[in-house]
């Protein structure tokens, strides 16, 4: 059985919330009601906050972010 470290954990999530930044713009551009297009924005701006979060949190524990 695989051991993960909590370095491996972040990497893992600092992979998942750059595509969901990635994928939270491209929905916002394709949205065609501002509304949407907002909610979609207001998410991608959350994603890419919790990315730059976690990538201080990797080179904190010793990582390469």
């Amino acid at each position: 059985m695989t051991q993960f470290t909590d370095l491996d954990m972040l990497y893992d999530y600092e992979k998942d919330a750059a595509a969901a930044a990635t994928g939270y713009m491209t929905l916002a551009t394709r949205a065609h009601h501002a509304n949407l297009r907002d909610i979609y924005l207001r998410l991608a701006n959350e994603a890419t906050n919790a990315h730059s979060k976690v990538s201080k949190l990797i080179t904190q524990s010793g990582g390469i972010a």
